[in-house]
């Protein structure tokens, strides 16, 4: 596939990720995408690792972008997930979802020093109950 392909397929790829946004995904919806998404992987990437970086933080898109890299095959984007850890543009929810995906991946995250990066995880609370995507900031 040439560039212009890949740019558009990619685009098509956004804009079908961006309907997810806000909704109240089951755990269904989010393998299911996560399979559209793996389906397209090396177009995909840079689109979940932007989704850590998004400053709204949208709880959907960063459970889809969380169980899609922990089900990633090898080799495992571990450096761009480390560069993302270490960002100041990347929330404490966004931090803490990036350190379960390296975990899976094997990475000792204790002993690796990567829990001093920032994170401030007491401003957020899980609330089972509602549909506003399962995350709400104090």
């Amino acid at each position: 596939m040439g560039a212009d392909g890949e740019l558009e397929r990619t685009g098509e790829l956004l804009r079908w990720l961006e309907t997810l946004r806000g909704r109240d995904l089951t755990d269904a919806e989010v393998e299911a995408a996560a399979d559209r998404l793996l389906g397209a992987s090396a177009l995909a990437l840079p689109i979940l690792l932007a989704q850590f970086a998004d400053a709204d933080e949208d709880a959907a898109l960063l459970a889809v972008a969380t169980v899609t890299l922990k089900r990633w095959a090898e080799p495992h984007p571990i450096e761009p997930l480390m560069a993302l850890l270490r960002s100041p543009g990347v929330g404490a929810l966004g931090k803490a979802l990036i350190m379960k995906v390296l975990e899976r991946y094997g990475v000792d995250t204790d002993a690796s020093g990567l829990f001093g990066v920032g994170l401030d995880l007491e401003a957020y609370t899980l609330d089972t109950g509602g549909g506003d995507g399962g995350v709400s900031r104090n």
